[in-house]
């Protein structure tokens, strides 16, 4: 008797506990910056960077899930490949409004991309694709880059991906401009992931400088959306300067070297100095569904965190999720999850969210 009281007892502290710990989760994260030496810890957990900034709003997170479902299309070679992996998730998505869908075959061009008039939320979207492995023009468009060759504003940019970026203000802004006079109070968005997100950034910054590419007097109403851009996860981190980290790590002849290095490297809390050359304006939503130390998914999390300022410069290597996080899919199948307050549940969420059942 004694017993199974101890043992009911004991489950229900443990769920108590648990609970308790899955409300709060992403506020108390396992780990610190700072380890027994007082330096930057051996073991860096990505969720980390964003400890202790607030959260996203869920209206903010709605708007970036629309898109994170619509660029899943630019992955298409026809119209029938960009509707299939859009329609799975977005049962409302209106092909009808697909009004240019490339995929440039000239050099310097950049990468496949559609545009899209979403007349329910008065946006003209451009959507870029990332890197496809079999393609080799991607590969050309993101080789082609050495440290200070091309000057911008006051910094450096990626030789390739602005030669891309150049190329869209040649030949993609007077279509943007065109549907932009068409559907007059409408805003542009461009929306880009992994390598069109390099090539989305720099065309965004190009348009907001001249506005008038694009038919628009005011450049606020241009903005950029960018799934896994520089230093968002494992692959935008690498950098020239950490891929030669990694190579020592990975390199089995070396492995007394690489112990040293890589020791010498993490204890140290040297800034990388080429972080600052990679981030674009703007603010960073880091979505975290990953509590370290513990397996399984959490409840999705996102957090609102000002660009550059030393986060999202180190490699994480010993997530599970090292390269499946770069995944924009992913990134859709765990916003279904997301807890969304119910004011904010329109037609278009209703009718994502029942497509997580199927």
């Amino acid at each position: 008797m004694k017993l199974g009281k101890s043992l009911r007892q004991y489950f229900s502290t443990k769920a108590e506990s648990r609970r308790q710990e899955e409300a709060s989760w992403d506020e108390d994260l396992i780990g610190d910056r700072n380890g027994k030496f007082g330096k930057n810890r051996v073991f860096w957990q990505g969720s980390l960077d964003s400890r202790g900034f607030p959260r996203a709003p869920a209206v903010e997170v709605r708007d970036i899930f629309r898109h994170c479902v619509r660029i899943l299309g630019a992955y298409g070679n026809d119209i029938d490949g960009l509707i299939k992996p859009i329609r799975e998730h977005e049962p409302q998505f209106d092909s009808r409004f697909v009004v240019d869908l490339q995929s440039p075959k000239a050099p310097r061009a950049c990468p496949p991309y559609f545009i899209y008039v979403d007349h329910r939320y008065k946006e003209v979207s451009m959507y870029i694709r990332g890197l496809n492995l079999l393609h080799r023009r991607d590969y050309v468009v993101l080789l082609k880059n050495r440290k200070g060759e091309k000057p911008y504003e006051e910094g450096f940019v990626h030789h390739g991906m602005t030669e891309a970026a150049e190329w869209a203000t040649e030949h993609v802004a007077p279509v943007l401009k065109e549907q932009l006079r068409s559907n007059k109070g409408y805003r542009l968005t461009i929306v880009g992931h992994s390598l069109g997100a390099g090539v989305a950034a720099l065309f965004t910054m190009m348009l907001v400088k001249s506005p008038e590419l694009v038919g628009l007097a005011d450049p606020r109403e241009i903005r950029a959306i960018l799934f896994a851009p520089p230093r968002d996860d494992f692959l935008p981190r690498v950098s020239t300067k950490s891929v030669k980290r990694v190579f020592l790590v990975t390199f089995p002849l070396t492995v007394v070297v690489v112990f040293t290095y890589w020791l010498k490297q993490t204890l140290q809390s040297k800034e990388d100095k080429e972080t600052q050359r990679l981030y674009p304006p703007g603010k960073v939503y880091h979505f975290i569904y990953k509590q370290p130390g513990r397996r399984g998914d959490r409840p999705i999390r996102a957090r609102v965190v000002p660009s550059a300022e030393g986060r999202f410069e180190r490699i994480v290597l010993p997530s599970l999720g090292t390269v499946s996080n770069h995944s924009v899919l992913l990134l859709a199948k765990h916003l279904k999850k997301f807890d969304w307050p119910e004011e904010l549940k329109d037609s278009w969420l209703i009718s994502v969210l029942q497509t997580r059942k199927k």
